[in-house]
């Protein structure tokens, strides 16, 4: 049986997956990224205060060894993040905005130089959107706002695209795949915000949709979504799913019925996406169970651990590993004018 990659290759999109530097020691589980996988996203090593805890001396080892690592293996790269409100070094959160705005250049700059013609795509702002901040706008009370103003965007993918222009630049987003009236504003939102972008030439060429899900809450048709991804692709955007899983915190005890359900969601989730728009990769937010953070975020109330993803502890495959591998090879025509019922 082919791995992942193999399978979504036959539809032209790259698998792949988030991994720390501790997955390369792992043998078990850096054979099973390497036969599934085509391309990876650091989850830590390149965001900014992990690079730079200390400002003024930035150490990216450790996104190095990433960076080696999936290169000696002809995986794509993905980097992750260069500008997030929780990634700001805590020494420079109570710094001047004029001292932000220049250390805040300094990172991007120093690090889409460094990395520039080895990545595959960048996610340049993650999280921008907030409609509860109350801004008409709706943009994320940040730094980053108050620093350069709600240009910053702007700016961020104009310096980017200049340093790598070869990159792949993605605008990275949380809760647009959610099933309530506060997704769906904030989906209206976010259409609003990239029609802004594309009116001053911002080069945003692909929305990332991250795509935390939770089995029994995430609708299998969901036509507000459908319609939100076919306006997305009549902008001329791609998307990727950028951090894929799925919470069984609401699921039985179980693990039969868990992963079954996890499975399905999986599987609905995947299949209506890449029916709707053009989907340039599928990257699950780490690979075996035991390598989850929904256990810390979203612990399950019976106490249980999660299994949100498509290994075990034992990096043994489950139901939902077999389901993603029908999605991602299944035939389709993207963006049919027919919603399946």
């Amino acid at each position: 049986m082919g791995g992942l990659s193999s399978a979504a290759a036959q539809n032209g999109l790259l698998f792949g997956t988030a991994v720390c530097t501790s997955d390369v020691l792992a043998q078990p589980l850096t054979r099973a990224i390497l036969r599934d996988c085509s391309i990876v996203t650091p989850e830590y090593e390149m965001k900014w205060d992990a690079v730079c805890p200390n400002p003024g001396f930035p150490d990216y080892s450790a996104a190095d060894e990433l960076v080696s690592f999936a290169l000696a293996n002809a995986l794509a790269v993905h980097g992750h993040t260069l500008w997030w409100h929780e990634s700001v070094p805590p020494a420079l959160r109570t710094e001047p905005e004029k001292r932000f705005r220049e250390a805040a250049m300094d990172h991007l700059q120093a690090t889409v130089t460094r990395y520039a013609g080895r990545l595959h795509s960048w996610d340049v702002v993650n999280e921008p959107l907030e409609p509860a901040d109350g801004r008409a706008d709706s943009l994320r009370e940040t730094p980053f706002l108050s620093a350069f103003g709600p240009g910053y965007i702007e700016t961020a993918f104009h310096q980017a695209s200049l340093l790598d222009p070869a990159a792949i630049l993605v605008l990275n987003e949380m809760g647009l795949e959610y099933a309530s009236p506060a997704a769906e504003d904030k989906r209206r939102q976010m259409l609003a915000l990239l029609e802004r972008e594309k009116s001053r030439g911002t080069p945003i060429a692909c929305l990332g949709i991250q795509s935390h899900l939770t089995a029994l809450e995430q609708p299998r048709n969901h036509p507000e979504l459908r319609t939100f991804l076919r306006e997305v692709r009549a902008m001329g955007l791609t998307v990727m799913i950028t951090e894929l899983d799925v919470s069984d915190h609401l699921c039985p005890r179980d693990r039969r019925r868990r992963d079954a359900i996890v499975a399905d969601t999986y599987r609905a989730y995947l299949d209506l996406v890449l029916e709707e728009t053009e989907v340039l990769a599928v990257s699950t937010w780490r690979l075996s169970d035991d390598r989850t953070w929904l256990n810390g975020f979203r612990p399950r109330p019976d106490g249980a651990p999660q299994r949100p993803l498509l290994y075990d502890r034992a990096i043994r495959r489950k139901p939902a590993w077999h389901e993603v591998e029908h999605a991602l090879s299944k035939e389709r025509q993207p963006g049919s004018d027919e919603a399946p019922p």
